[in-house]
């Protein structure tokens, strides 16, 4: 008997080609639902929507303390899928203490990402067997502030910076994917301020070029969310950011109208992170941040043998 998985795999193509579905969804979860029922949604369509991800207040927070870096940036960055209109906060952990330990390091986010991006092999020393793990790094931390006017992204894989390879597949195999990303927005995001868009199953296409249709919505998803809630996702989705055409008249007098999405991005422990971590973060500041996210932003060896200083793991220089 064919599996869950498989099962839904036959629903969610029409054939073994590229075309998806005219009916997706992403499917939303609370905490109070299992971590199986959160992996089982992202190895069916790719994503899940958290509903209480996290509370108002946290989010003002988180907005505060990034505001003031996103206004010393007058114009939008020009690099990959931005096009100059997008204002951004890099480095994002080390500039908001509530994005990073209350977003970044929350449980639910880091138990996904070992689930999804640990690597657990077993090798041999002569006869003996020795089982090692590498735990997933920080690939890339970053506020987006999007004005109206702002056209749509063309639909893409983040993995693609990694480049990663796909095969085309009915079920999902674990150790398929080298990202999890996690959005959380700042405000409420819906189509008309263009909200994310995504195609549930597209992780398990290959490399050919998609088939979205002819108007280019065939399988695609308005992941509209609201305050509070947020979108994990793994990096061989097929998304991007929709077309926020016109002012909505949302903001205060006098202030600038946008989307803002906070948003990072883990990686496995073996693979190159997005933004230098070393380099981002200066270490009396790293001394100050949780145990999870040193380790996360590579101040812990990945066994057995990546990542030492002077042969050993380099979280003993956090303790000078």
């Amino acid at each position: 008997m064919a599996s869950f998985l498989q099962k839904a795999r036959r629903i969610a193509y029409d054939s073994p080609g590229l075309d998806h579905t005219s009916n997706p969804r992403v499917k939303r979860l609370s905490r109070s639902d299992s971590l199986s029922q959160f992996i089982e949604a992202l190895e069916v369509d790719d994503c899940v929507i958290v509903k209480d991800f996290t509370d108002r207040a946290t989010l003002e927070e988180a907005n505060e303390e990034v505001r003031p870096w996103l206004e010393k940036k007058e114009d939008g960055v020009k690099v990959g899928a931005l096009q100059g209109k997008t204002r951004t906060v890099t480095g994002l952990i080390g500039k908001s203490a509530t994005v990073r330990e209350e977003f970044f390091a929350d449980p639910l986010y880091q138990d996904l990402c070992e689930h999804f991006l640990a690597l657990e092999t077993t090798h041999w020393y002569g006869a003996e067997p020795l089982t090692t793990t590498s735990h997933p790094l920080l690939s890339i931390s970053i506020t987006f502030d999007i004005p109206p006017g702002t056209p749509a992204q063309g639909l893409h894989r983040d993995d693609k910076n990694h480049h990663a390879r796909h095969t085309q597949a009915e079920s999902y195999q674990k150790g398929r994917d080298i990202l999890l990303g996690l959005f959380i927005p700042g405000c409420d995001t819906n189509t008309a301020n263009g909200a994310t868009r995504v195609v549930p199953g597209s992780h398990l296409w290959g490399d050919d070029l998609p088939n979205f249709g002819k108007d280019g919505t065939q399988g695609v998803v308005d992941a509209e969310l609201l305050m509070g809630e947020a979108l994990v996702m793994l990096g061989s989705l097929y998304h991007g950011g929709g077309s926020y055409e016109k002012p909505l008249g949302t903001s205060e007098k006098g202030a600038r109208e946008s989307r803002i999405v906070h948003a990072m991005f883990s990686c496995t422990g073996v693979h190159r992170q997005e933004e230098v971590s070393f380099l981002s973060y200066p270490i009396e500041a790293v001394k100050t941040y949780s145990k999870i996210v040193q380790e996360r932003l590579g101040w812990k060896q990945s066994e057995p043998n990546l990542g030492w200083v002077d042969l050993k793991s380099p979280e003993y220089l956090l303790a000078n």
